[in-house]
């Protein structure tokens, strides 16, 4: 990634991806990953290798911390968008 990654563009990934199965996008629900989002930007900020920040911002908010399972297969969709938005 060349740029830092925004809170908005964080929670949009999240959003497209859905890593969580929430449905947000068939009910319009466009804000339910903007806390987590929040989390990982702060953990970028902090310096955290973006996919540690998504995956445990998703195990505090969706396992209370406990490991999260399979974490590769649920944060990879989610830095390809990013990482798309980041091209050129």
């Amino acid at each position: 990634m060349n740029m830092p990654l925004t809170t908005e563009q964080i929670s949009k990934a999240l959003f497209e991806s859905d890593p969580m199965n929430t449905c947000c996008k068939e009910n319009d629900c466009f804000d339910e990953y903007d806390l987590i989002a929040a989390d990982v930007a702060e953990s970028l900020e902090a310096g955290a290798a973006l996919n540690d920040a998504l995956a445990e911002a998703i195990n505090e908010w969706f396992y209370d911390g406990e490991e999260l399972p399979k974490s590769e297969s649920i944060v990879e969709p989610t830095i390809e968008r990013l990482q798309q938005a980041d091209s050129p």
